[in-house]
């Protein structure tokens, strides 16, 4: 709509940096960043003189989109250490693209041919790395959005194995968001951002923000607000990529129960899930030393409201403040446990109680039971006809308190073992019926189901 406008912006720009990561002695990094959105808007309107004006656009080829040729680079600027994974998806994809452009428009330099000078086969070697191994920067904030928009670059403006790897990504990416939220709440452990605190907020991360305008589109009725992020959603409004219907029906509302183990490999820690229709436990991870920056989270239970704050939820971690302390992997079927207190939101009230028990409601027939003591918090999720036959059926089986330190018989009929001060790169549940699990979750898959 400002079309002259914008030209004229576009006239007056000029590249400021380098590609990848800034350090010391390599200070004005990070524009990967912005050549990766121009190498978009070429795409978009570099065949539209109309829009974007041919002296622009050459102008945008010439000095603005400065990442070009056959050096393809994994490490960051003038060292032997491998750069972040969107650094290099961001860099090379956009490498890849302007070479393309160029080779599509007439210039036949050999640096300019992706499939001769390297550059096609190095980038799907990348891509086949994440493929095998999963993304290192799982759930990262604010990175994961960086490296959303990348693979979106890459499906909406490549084609052949490129194109349909970096949609495999995205829809694995996708898979992962709709079975570890809840009604777009979504508060996973992460990798990377690693500092003594963490955002609180529960509805905003990037990975929602790109599923709402995905599942906008998906039903047009839905109403879905985006208080940050919104530069990233503009790539999830031009792309013709899509998620699949199935996935976006988890997204906005789990058909079935289910409980799933998420695997992010070695060095790491998992997600653990636990969920339904009415609610969601999500395990909140485990940190695995300050070289493997992971930001651990509090167990969460996501229900059918409005929150969007860490402390309107019910949630628990522990022992102590400090995430780098805790082993949050504490969830099994309807039951989570740590080594310490459940925090229970404002305005919650329980309908009944006994000793340390209390019974809340979350949906017709389903409640949530809490324990909480300093070294101690149990939520169990529990179906019954009434508060008090829940609190009872919780009761009757574990009467001896100080054996929940260890044991715990669900309503269900499982009896669940657990570590509370299990090392931090083992699972906290250590048997379930007399049955060991398997507690290197190093090792897990990316997805293990039980629906």
């Amino acid at each position: 709509k400002r079309v002259d406008e914008m030209n004229r912006y576009l006239m007056n720009q000029k590249a400021v940096g380098h590609p990848g990561s800034p350090w010391l002695l390599y200070p004005l990094g990070d524009y990967d960043f912005t050549v990766m959105a121009f190498t978009a808007l070429l795409y978009l309107f570099g065949d539209k003189p109309d829009l974007l004006f041919p002296r622009t656009r050459e102008h945008l080829l010439n000095n603005i989109l400065t990442i070009e040729g056959d050096e393809f680079r994994r490490n960051v600027g003038y060292m032997f250490l491998e750069d972040s994974e969107n650094h290099i998806l961001m860099t090379e994809g956009s490498r890849y693209l302007k070479n393309q452009w160029l080779r599509n428009n007439g210039n036949l330099a050999y640096e300019y041919d992706n499939k001769t000078n390297g550059v096609e086969e190095k980038l799907k070697s990348f891509l086949k790395e994440i493929e095998t191994y999963g993304f290192y920067e799982f759930n990262s904030a604010p990175y994961l959005g960086y490296t959303y928009c990348s693979l979106l670059n890459l499906y909406e403006f490549t084609s052949g194995e490129i194109q349909s790897i970096a949609g495999k990504l995205l829809d694995r990416l996708n898979w992962q968001y709709a079975l570890s939220s809840y009604k777009f709440k979504h508060f996973p452990p992460n990798r990377r951002r690693f500092g003594k605190n963490f955002k609180k907020n529960i509805d905003s991360d990037y990975h929602t923000v790109m599923l709402k305008v995905w599942a906008s589109l998906y039903d047009n009725s839905l109403s879905v607000e985006i208080s940050r992020g919104q530069h990233h959603a503009l790539w999830a409004t031009f792309s013709s990529y899509k998620p699949a219907d199935k996935v976006l029906e988890w997204v906005l509302n789990k058909p079935k129960s289910y409980y799933v183990k998420l695997g992010h490999g070695y060095n790491s820690c998992p997600e653990i899930l636990s969920g339904g229709k009415h609610y969601l436990l999500s395990a909140g991870g485990a940190n695995q030393g300050i070289r493997s920056l992971i930001v651990a989270k509090p167990i969460m239970l996501f229900l059918n409201d409005d929150a969007s704050e860490m402390s309107e939820t019910f949630h628990m971690y522990g022992p102590g403040d400090n995430f780098v302390d805790w082993n949050n992997t504490g969830v099994y079927k309807n039951f989570a446990c740590t080594k310490g207190r459940v925090h229970i939101p404002e305005g919650k009230l329980p309908l009944t109680s006994l000793a340390n028990w209390q019974i809340f409601s979350i949906a017709k027939n389903t409640f949530l039971a809490t324990l909480s003591k300093e070294d101690l918090g149990l939520m169990v999720i529990i179906r019954s006809d009434s508060a008090e036959n829940a609190l009872k059926k919780v009761v009757v089986n574990n009467s001896d308190e100080k054996r929940l330190y260890s044991h715990f018989i669900h309503p269900n009929g499982a009896v669940i073992e657990y570590d509370l001060d299990s090392p931090k790169d083992q699972w906290v549940i250590k048997r379930v019926n007399k049955k060991t699990t398997d507690r290197n979750f190093s090792k897990w898959s990316f997805f293990d189901f039980n629906f």
